[in-house]
């Protein structure tokens, strides 16, 4: 779809509810922005639901096209400030979700067997290399004490999205601590599993 003329044609077909324009505007288009929005938010099934936004978008909009771009282009345009959107509301979620005082503004693990400063250390770079989700899950499940639905709302994902990041960030603070060389790694194990 690189001919803009042919992408001003498009759009105007399928803004005057012409089906077949529409088809095939999907079908070559929706794959690749599936893909954008999976890495952006990370999740399978918010990317669909965002996607379905996309083109919602993409159908009220299609009268404002200009074509001063591929049509591809346009919609990508959409679907990364709909991945952006979410991943701000995501952030508000999660801040919101814990309240910070004083005396909470850190919530970590109990590092009352941790001796040493560089082992404190070495635990919050592993917790800071976590993805935002992982970080999440594992903070809310591990020392918040909350379950996955718990978690799942707070989150809005899924029960089985919030489990997978939960394993996924205990394997990797597994293995990042276990890099590390430090004692605080053969302590953690015993909390992370």
């Amino acid at each position: 779809m690189q001919d803009t003329e042919a992408d001003r044609n498009l759009a105007r077909r399928a803004a005057a509810g012409d089906e077949s324009a529409w088809r095939s505007l999907y079908d070559a288009t929706a794959d690749r922005l599936f893909s954008l929005l999976a890495y952006q938010v990370g999740d399978r099934d918010e990317a669909l639901d965002l996607l379905q936004e996309t083109f919602v978008r993409a159908w009220t909009h299609l009268g404002s096209y200009r074509g001063d771009a591929p049509l591809a282009q346009w919609l990508r345009r959409i679907a990364w400030h709909l991945a952006m959107d979410w991943k701000r509301s995501a952030l508000k979620r999660i801040k919101r979700s814990v309240e910070l005082h004083e005396s909470t503004a850190w919530v970590g693990p109990d590092t009352g067997h941790v001796r040493f400063a560089s082992e404190r250390a070495a635990l919050n770079r592993a917790l800071a290399k976590l993805s935002g989700h992982q970080r999440a899950a594992l903070l809310l499940r591990e020392w918040d004490g909350l379950d996955y639905r718990e978690i799942a709302a707070i989150l809005r994902c899924k029960e089985s999205t919030v489990r997978v990041h939960h394993t996924r960030a205990r394997e990797r603070m597994q293995g990042l601590l276990g890099e590390s060389g430090l004692p605080v790694a053969e302590g953690l194990k015993g909390q992370l599993s």
